[in-house]
């Protein structure tokens, strides 16, 4: 089988799998049936343009989807971070150029794509540094695109693709770029700000570890702390300890205390004595002064 019947038969197989993620509508619009269907496709980072003619009407050899064409858009949509290419859902062409007729820009107007198919690494790697990037987003499937068109207001274009019911759309102001997929329709609030940026992430990865070795050293200092008042509440080394065991403090604790000694009666006898030899004794005359 040679290299355009194999993309023939993917690009076939992924419309034919995907025919049924529009929740409203046929695959084909009605707006695009009939003619020739042609876009041009524009990344801005790299400068790369695709301008093709990708679907014929039926009823000759070069009828449907041209393959060679589809391929030509798979390597536009290429994830330029690990320059994997896939085929891309022709459904998701489609939902592009009905966008660009309805808000009435010309056929040769550029869709700028900033981004289109994502590896599950780069998906991975962009979800970690973006909240607004979901872990299992269309763009690993070749489903969805970010786009632009230059005069359209980001704010037209979702509103035509939230009329057009067939798939997910989501408008980010910040960036000025339209979100569109081709799965259930659906659609969502972006989270604000820009995407943070790595040298961000990493000042933040710093502080934190900064914090983290703050607590531990605060940690250790009042571990320390509670070891030296245990060891000064202690008996010194070498010093005989003056502690009572407990039965003694208990038996110490359980005796009355001892009430003070009364005095003597005194010595009545004697008393007699004393006082009769000061009755006898002479009267001393006052001193002259």
């Amino acid at each position: 089988m040679t290299g355009r019947a194999v993309w023939s038969l993917a690009v076939l197989t992924l419309a034919t799998q995907l025919a049924g993620c529009a929740t409203t509508g046929p695959l084909d619009s009605a707006g695009l049936d009939g003619e020739p269907r042609s876009v041009v496709l524009h990344h801005p980072a790299s400068g790369e343009t695709a301008s093709v003619t990708y679907w014929r009407p039926s009823g000759g050899p070069d009828g449907g989807y041209d393959p060679a064409a589809m391929r030509e858009i798979a390597v536009l949509f290429r994830d330029r971070r690990s320059d994997e290419t896939i085929p891309i859902d022709p459904a998701l062409v489609d939902m592009l150029v009905e966008l660009r007729r309805r808000v009435g820009a010309p056929p040769e107007s550029p869709i700028r794509i900033t981004s289109g198919y994502r590896s599950g690494a780069t998906n991975a790697g962009l979800a970690r540094s973006n909240p607004n990037v979901a872990e299992n987003s269309y763009h690993m499937r070749g489903q969805a695109a970010d786009f632009s068109i230059a005069g359209v207001p980001p704010a037209r274009l979702a509103e035509e693709a939230a009329a057009m019911q067939r798939g997910g759309y989501a408008m980010y102001a910040h960036t000025g770029h339209v979100h569109v997929d081709t799965g259930p329709f659906r659609t969502w609030t972006p989270k604000t700000g820009e995407p943070r940026a790595p040298q961000i992430l990493e000042a933040q990865a710093r502080a934190r570890a900064r914090e983290r070795m703050l607590a531990q050293a605060q940690e250790k200092t009042q571990a320390k702390g509670q070891g030296k008042a245990v060891a000064s509440t202690g008996p010194k080394p070498g010093a005989k300890s003056t502690a009572k065991a407990p039965t003694q403090v208990a038996d110490a604790a359980a005796k009355p205390a001892k009430t003070p000694a009364k005095a003597p009666p005194p010595d009545l006898p004697r008393v007699r004595v004393v006082l009769a030899q000061l009755k006898d004794m002479p009267a001393q005359k006052p001193a002259k002064r």
